[in-house]
């Protein structure tokens, strides 16, 4: 019926704007922020079912959940009501979050009082929970079911804020307020106003976190394998910050971060949980693991803006078991070469156009090179571009490198470049404010003022067999306003 009923409620809306009113039956696929609408009622309501409300992610719309997916099928053969929202794909977790509120109140009545069970699907949970703490819609909801959603934010985010992915993120319409709002930072600021609101325990919080991100080439692939120096995750969103402080994990298994929104991969995993009464013995033990503050340090991060050429160089050390780079750009670039220290070139093994959140539309150019040469390496192609590119070094000597204490030691250089976002009046709206860069590292008296700091090192050591070696780290933080840092 949803699809059958999209068209008509499309074609009334464009001549009729007045006529389908929220809470109507039907679809809007167009993703109009606040519209929602229902799916077919079951033969046989089951009392002791909660209707679930569905609430999608960044950079797509409530047609997730039934196009291209059986989430909804799934949901309905198995006798629910179901409702589905559209919020904005490109907002912050606080318009979402008011607008979500008002919403789900309206859902509550349509639905005769019953109180909502709510999946959230990536920032779709982010948004839930912001609606229920902060804009007190927490009396129309029992449960919450978050998707791999980044309760601590994602590294992907401060990737696309950083000073070697910003303009490429910004040219494909990614660096927007959504993506400022998920920096790991200023999720580290939010977790701190929302876990000891008095609203934060007054609704039960599950979560399911994803650790699949394919095989060489796939969908996830790419930003999997820059996650991977961070632990677990689904291509999108690590393991561990999709765990809600004081929730329950119900599992975290091998879905990625396409699957794990789909009915016939997980709705029968938190199917138990979305009943007005739930066996105490299923229920997993809560979660209060924080993030890990100690990634691993396993690549090259750079990026630009070609004017005419593009020619960018990296270094490799000695006995690296393989590299991987991945070039992405605005544009297929089918040209681009790769060239070791001797001058062997080596062509792109494949390309394709990324559909995960954070650079969507991108083009990813990828080459996997075994035992690789010392020395210097290049990448040359024709064509005006904004660019970024990661290389992924497996190597022996990433092991020694873990942690700040690690690459301190020894002879090495460094290049610090940060951005600054402050908070406008609301003290919730988050704005890029400044930038800079220095030689060095940053210390703690560079990071003064309130705000969210996105910072990449870019270090340039010698190894301990006197060979060259690069790395960068990429790191967000919040800074309060007693100059007390959240990282």
């Amino acid at each position: 019926m949803i699809k059958q009923m999209a068209g008509v409620v499309f074609f009334m809306m464009l001549f009729f704007p007045s006529f389908v009113k929220a809470g109507g039956f039907g679809g809007d696929d167009s993703g109009t922020p606040g519209y929602w609408y229902t799916g077919d009622t079951p033969n046989v309501i089951d009392p002791s079912k909660s209707p679930l409300v569905f609430v999608h992610g960044y950079n797509n719309s409530s047609a997730v959940w039934h196009q291209g997916n059986d989430m909804y099928e799934v949901a309905l053969a198995n006798g629910y009501e179901t409702a589905f929202i559209d919020l904005h794909h490109d907002r912050d977790m606080w318009t979402n979050g008011a607008m979500l509120a008002e919403k789900l109140e309206e859902m509550y009545h349509h639905f005769g009082g019953k109180k909502l069970m709510v999946i959230g699907y990536s920032k779709g949970g982010v948004d839930t929970q912001t609606a229920l703490v902060h804009y007190g819609a927490h009396p129309y909801v029992s449960n919450v079911i978050s998707l791999s959603s980044p309760h601590h934010g994602t590294q992907l985010a401060d990737l696309a804020h950083s000073s070697a992915a910003w303009w490429l993120a910004a040219l494909l319409g990614n660096n927007n307020e959504a993506t400022e709002s998920l920096q790991t930072g200023n999720m580290q600021y939010y977790r701190s106003i929302t876990d000891r609101h008095a609203n934060a325990a007054k609704n039960d919080y599950f979560t399911l976190g994803g650790t699949k991100w394919g095989s060489f080439g796939s969908a996830s692939y790419w930003g999997g394998l820059y996650l991977s120096q961070y632990g677990k995750n689904d291509g999108v969103i690590t393991a561990v910050n999709s765990r809600l402080p004081g929730a329950t994990i119900i599992m975290e298994g091998s879905w990625n971060h396409t699957t794990i929104r789909e009915g016939s991969y997980t709705f029968q995993v938190f199917r138990p949980y979305t009943t007005v009464f739930q066996p105490a013995a299923i229920l997993a033990a809560a979660s209060m693991e924080a993030p890990s503050s100690q990634p691993s340090i396993n690549s090259i991060v750079k990026g630009g803006k070609a004017a005419k050429t593009i020619s960018d160089q990296f270094t490799v050390e000695e006995n690296v078991n393989s590299i991987t780079v991945a070039f992405l750009s605005d544009k297929n670039l089918p040209s681009i070469k790769l060239r070791d220290p001797s001058g062997k070139v080596y062509k792109v093994e494949k390309a394709y156009k990324e559909k995960s959140e954070f650079f969507k539309g991108a083009w990813v150019h990828l080459f996997k090179v075994d035992a690789p040469a010392a020395g210097s390496w290049s990448l040359k192609g024709p064509g005006k571009s904004s660019y970024l590119y990661t290389v992924n070094i497996d190597s022996p000597l990433n092991d020694e490198m873990v942690g700040k204490a690690g690459i301190m030691s020894g002879q090495k250089a460094y290049k610090t470049k940060w951005i600054h976002f402050g908070f406008d009046s609301s003290g919730k709206k988050l704005q890029k404010i400044a930038a800079g860069e220095k030689k060095g590292l940053m210390s703690e008296n560079d990071f003064k003022q309130e705000g969210v700091y996105n910072v990449t090192t870019e270090i340039q050591g010698i190894s301990s067999k006197g060979k060259p070696y690069e790395r960068t780290t990429i790191e967000s933080f919040y800074v309060d306003n007693n100059g007390k840092r959240y990282d």
